[in-house]
């Protein structure tokens, strides 16, 4: 049976919906790494406590949830459950403002990773029903181009969301719980959200391409089709595993970092980061995706994981090197050279995976995927820094040391998977 696709214009609308929903998800998720210093000093948490509200609260839900999600994803509304993770995410962003305990602000932070792990599986699954295998790295390019932009602009809008909420009355709020700009900044980001839930009812479920007339594969099927290719699944996974441990830790501990070393404060910080994250990483990002779309077209079935390779080699020794620089603008400017190596292994990861996974498993695969790699960058990434700063080194101005000892370690993996991976993959891909 043939495959069909929608028209351009509402598959490329479709994907531009996706994509905003994936910036503000990031925004909601990132937030809380932008504004630790003025957290901390309100709840005089640890460093170590920041790194679990950071990562471990989030992953819990954001990992387990993602499979029964995606389960649901491969045999329903793909369109309404993102819907509905947008409103229960952005409501537990609002939420994360108004506690007032470390458990409040776990529980809150657990719902926020509940909700938003309902986007990726099934925007996944909904591209590679829209597009074309020729055309499928620039869709997914597009839609992962929303990290970095979220980033950048999630840096720019709480940089400005901070100086205005420093000049705020807050006398008529107060008696709703909001005292404090930080407590404004997110529901103001949660109320934002719950707004761009309702452009959903702009588009349309698109028709399922299932070539082979499969049934949608059950939980325990996909699971035993990737440990019958576990040296390739495993690989992926785990080069996109260092990835976000990387991503995590620096996105959390980056302004922290400026801070203490270097004097230079958060609100300046991010609006420098968010200017540069946006000038370099969508162009990097969306341009990966043509690569990888021209080699698979030149009968290269298995580029996507030579961009994810060479990422995650132009990743790690950037990271080791930028929190050693003797000067905040040589550390800078060696941070912003770490976009390429994340936004290459952003775009390739995903493309490495819709090129070998079944019709009837996608949305569980990568559900998978995005649980593996968010168990294991959202539970060590953030934690790992402070982990090292509050218990090998202790002292809290040696933050620098920490990040760069965190990447160092991770070079390990990453040469064994590096060399070990591209034989198995090739073989796999080429029989598809």
């Amino acid at each position: 049976m043939s495959e069909s696709y929608p028209k351009p214009v509402k598959a490329w609308l479709t994907v531009l919906l996706l994509t905003l929903a994936y910036i503000f998800s990031y925004i909601d998720r990132s937030v809380l790494g932008l504004l630790i210093e003025p957290i901390k000093a309100d709840f005089n948490f640890t460093d170590t406590q920041m790194g679990l509200l950071s990562g471990t609260a989030f992953a819990i839900f954001y990992a387990t949830m993602g499979i029964p999600i995606a389960w649901l994803a491969d045999r329903s509304n793909r369109r309404n459950i993102v819907a509905a993770g947008v409103v229960i995410w952005s409501l537990a962003t609002a939420a994360c403002g108004l506690v007032r305990s470390f458990g409040g602000f776990f529980v809150a932070r657990m719902m926020v990773g509940a909700g938003e792990a309902s986007l990726s599986p099934c925007t996944m699954s909904m591209i590679t029903d829209m597009f074309p295998k020729e055309k499928r790295g620039r869709a997914i390019a597009l839609y992962s181009s929303a990290l970095s932009i979220g980033i950048g602009f999630g840096s720019l809008l709480v940089a400005y969301l901070l100086k205005f909420a420093e000049d705020f009355d807050f006398t008529t709020l107060a008696s709703y719980g909001i005292e404090k700009p930080w407590h404004l900044i997110f529901v103001l980001l949660g109320t934002a959200g719950l707004l761009m839930a309702l452009l959903f009812l702009l588009i349309r479920e698109p028709a399922r391409n299932q070539i082979d007339n499969a049934q949608p594969g059950s939980i325990t099927d996909t699971l035993q089709h990737i440990l019958k290719q576990r040296p390739v699944y495993l690989g992926i996974f785990s080069m996109g595993g260092i990835m976000t441990i990387c991503a995590y830790y620096t996105t959390i501990w980056n302004a922290p970092f400026f801070s203490r070393i270097f004097g230079w404060e958060a609100a300046e910080y991010m609006k420098y980061t968010g200017f540069s994250i946006l000038a370099i990483g969508p162009v990097s990002i969306i341009c990966t995706g043509f690569l990888i779309d021209s080699f698979t077209k030149k009968g290269n079935p298995d580029s996507a994981l030579h961009v994810m390779r060479l990422g995650i080699m132009i990743l790690l020794p950037l990271c080791i090197a930028y929190p050693l620089m003797p000067t905040q603008l040589s550390s800078f400017m060696v941070y912003q050279a770490t976009i390429f190596g994340f936004t290459m292994t952003t775009a390739a990861g995903p493309a490495t995976l819709m090129a070998i996974a079944p019709a009837n498993m996608r949305a569980q695969i990568m559900a998978f995927y995005y649980m593996f790699i968010s168990m294991t960058g959202l539970l060590i990434g953030p934690s790992s820094v402070p982990f090292v700063t509050d218990f090998i080194l202790g002292d809290e101005m040696r933050i620098n040391e920490s990040m760069s000892y965190v990447a160092l370690f991770l070079c390990i993996p990453a040469f064994l998977l590096l060399r070990n991976v591209p034989a198995a993959y090739k073989k796999l891909v080429t029989s598809q």
